[in-house]
């Protein structure tokens, strides 16, 4: 039985996740972007964490993110009361419920994403990145600097950056098993999500980072097609920190770091580390056999 550890953030993050769980014979484990993760109107939210999770259940929402047919009465009548874009649904405002009442008992982010996961029967191992508070902010080129949310749902990434920040990146502590999972695995996946927004957050943190550097086998699923984003706005993100949005711009971003690269088709640097497969997840099938071959490689 292979070991794979998977680095996911995002909605693109979370497809993929879909088609490595449904592999047999696999040890996984999922290690999750908290980058994005923030309280509002006072219930601490871990958006990644819940979007692999609602995924792998197979409840997610119409967009991959939320969960399926929720209704929105407390956000609408919240709404009566001041406005926010942030819109959680019903069902997805019990699980954060329930996380923040268990951070507040003093239960540590990774204990209470194990007991969410056993709550939907998961049969994975899902790790936040840190127990730690690390935060993803946004320094626009007109000066502004935005939280994630803001920058993502409110002005919905439409800001050209001059900087991205993960505030306590420096100081926040990786816990030893999770370190020890990733030095053991066979194989490392690095999903097709957001470098700078998704992935960035996880490598801001030198133990994750070093560990990964010395590993022998990590593979990089590119987020790019044709030059283009396959959802957000990593092509404006890399455009802005000097890099191209395609193979050349990602094995940059991935120096040291990524051995093997998953392209789509007409898109490979035709080097013998880049392989072209069908990145576009249209169903669970697409990101199964994609997930079937990069165990073969």
């Amino acid at each position: 039985m292979k070991k794979v550890s998977y680095l996911s953030g995002g909605v693109g993050g979370a497809k993929f996740a879909k088609g490595l769980y449904r592999i047999k014979n696999i040890d996984l484990n999922i290690i999750v972007n908290t980058g994005d993760d923030v309280v509002i109107n006072g219930v601490f939210l871990s958006p990644d964490i819940d979007t692999v999770i609602y995924n792998l259940a197979g409840i997610e929402g119409e967009f991959g993110w939320g969960i399926k047919n929720d209704k929105f009465t407390v956000h609408n009548h919240l709404n009566k009361f001041f406005k926010s874009n942030f819109m959680i649904g019903d069902k997805d405002l019990a699980t954060n419920l329930f996380r923040s009442q268990q951070l507040n008992n003093g239960k540590s982010l990774t204990e209470i994403t194990e007991e969410i996961k056993n709550k939907f029967n998961l049969k994975c191992n899902i790790f936040p990145m840190t127990d730690s508070i690390v935060s993803t902010k946004l320094l626009t080129k007109t000066g502004k600097k935005l939280d994630f949310q803001e920058y993502f749902v409110e002005k919905k990434g439409r800001p050209r950056l001059k900087k991205i920040i993960y505030e306590g990146s420096k100081i926040a502590q990786v816990s030893n098993t999770l370190i020890k999972e990733i030095k053991n695995s066979d194989i490392v996946i690095i999903g097709p999500s957001n470098p700078f927004l998704s992935i960035g957050p996880i490598l801001s943190l030198k133990q994750i980072k070093k560990v990964l550097t010395e590993h022998q086998n990590v593979i990089v699923i590119s987020p790019f097609i044709n030059n283009k984003a396959l959802k957000g706005p990593s092509k404006n993100n890399f455009l802005d920190m000097g890099l191209t949005p395609d193979i050349h711009g990602l094995k940059k971003f991935y120096k040291n770091l990524g051995n093997k690269f998953i392209v789509h088709f007409e898109d490979s640097d035709n080097l013998s580390n880049t392989y072209e497969e069908n990145i576009i997840f249209n169903s669970n099938k697409d990101s199964e056999k994609l997930a079937s071959k990069i165990m073969a490689l």
